[in-house]
């Protein structure tokens, strides 16, 4: 009888362990992502101020994230004629924006993909819109900083990203509301040290000298110095968009006073462009136009956002 008991008592325990097993499986396979932000539509007219603040064309790669319903992606294809890619960590929600698609008759351009926004792949991105609030851009910046191309424009619906000031800002109004919408171009990073070797002042019968530019930079602003065979000079107007970017200096040589006004293009540690001598006095200045292209040594660049 007690032999009985025991194995009647093994089995039961052996039973409860299998059921309980079985249901917490069952609980951690139907328990769904945690939502960054609740769902909620941009207003149509808003949509569309937005895509035309960022003025997105045909050749653009719109991607959307935290798309919704999708509404933003169609309507870059559908009224801009943009392809355009809408991410959405909810699979209800990404069916509903194939279903609108499909509707709308925009497929061929778009598409929705389900994935964590902070995870997704967007370096192809020509423009990114977001509606998120602003704790979730903060945390999304310095990807955004760091993957996406120089020059590719982000736009959000309310939220800032704080620190980093916008380029350009509007209100929509729809019916009695107002909403805010907010632009921004990614800046290449252009912190540390470059170096070149040009004519002094580019002017005939001089000998060359050797330049470095110290960067700093908050986000698009940018500040240094520059020292030409180690004497610091000015550094005047420096300003950058995207991959471009611009400064002057000026420079006393024996004969003349010059400025030197640069502008060029910023691939990885490359810049390359032209600089533009105005020798004289400025009534009678003459201008002398080079090509012109500085190194970057790399271990001396520096992060523009870091994770928080």
């Amino acid at each position: 009888m007690k032999k009985r008991f025991l194995g009647f008592l093994c089995i039961s325990i052996l039973l409860f362990l299998s059921q309980s097993s079985q249901s917490a499986q069952i609980q951690y396979q139907e328990e769904p992502k945690k939502l960054d932000v609740p769902y909620v539509p941009t207003p149509q007219k808003v949509v569309e101020g937005m895509l035309r603040l960022a003025e997105v064309g045909k050749n653009d790669l719109v991607y959307d994230l935290g798309c919704g319903d999708g509404r933003i992606v169609i309507t870059a294809a559908q009224k801009f004629g943009a392809h355009a890619i809408g991410i959405d960590i909810d699979p209800d929600r990404i069916n509903e924006a194939k279903e609108n698609a499909a509707q709308a008759g925009v497929k061929d351009l778009v598409q929705f993909i389900q994935d964590d926004l902070f995870s997704a792949d967007i370096h192809k991105a020509t423009v990114v819109t977001l509606y998120l609030l602003t704790s979730v851009n903060l945390k999304l910046r310095p990807k955004l900083l760091h993957v996406l191309k120089p020059g590719t424009r982000i736009v959000s619906h309310d939220f800032s990203m704080e620190e980093w000031q916008p380029d350009k800002s509007t209100t929509v109004f729809d019916n009695e509301d107002s909403h805010k919408v907010f632009f921004w171009v990614v800046p290449a990073n252009v912190t540390g040290s470059w170096e070149w070797t040009m004519p002094s002042g580019l002017g005939p019968g001089v000998g060359k000298k050797n330049y470095t530019l110290q960067m700093d930079q908050l986000f698009q602003w940018t500040n240094g110095t520059v020292t030409a065979d180690g004497v610091q000079m000015l550094l005047m107007d420096a300003r950058l968009n995207g991959d471009k970017l611009q400064f002057s200096i000026e420079e006393e040589t024996k004969r003349q006073r010059v400025i030197l006004f640069f502008e060029g293009r910023v691939n990885g540690n490359l810049i390359d462009g032209t600089v533009t001598a105005q020798i004289g006095a400025q009534g009678g200045a003459k201008a002398v136009k080079k090509s012109w292209k500085a190194r970057r040594n790399p271990s001396t660049i520096k992060l523009l956002d870091v994770p928080k």
